[in-house]
């Protein structure tokens, strides 16, 4: 998909309704600008979320997607390398 942009006087881009849809880009979604030759390639980052433990639950805080299963996994990995690991006080 290859569409023609204009810099507005800000210096801003409008990134097309087809693109952000096909791309889940939603208002907020962090995009890395990086310049490679003589063209600028933007990256969409992954958001900021993360499990946090509030008194005897974890709950999720953050916003954008959210993969329960890859939060669990991690999550699970960070309680059990702290198993093997207690630290010392």
């Amino acid at each position: 998909m290859a569409t023609i942009l204009s810099l507005d006087k800000a210096g801003r881009i409008i990134i097309p309704k087809a693109i952000r849809e096909k791309l889940h880009l939603r208002p907020g979604t962090s995009l890395q600008a990086e310049v490679i030759g003589d063209r600028i390639e933007l990256t969409q980052l992954p958001p900021e979320i993360r499990l946090e433990k509030k008194g005897k639950r974890r709950v999720v805080v953050g916003t954008g997607s959210f993969n329960a299963v890859e939060a669990v996994t991690e999550a699970r990995e960070d309680y059990l390398s702290r198993l093997e690991n207690p630290r010392s006080k």
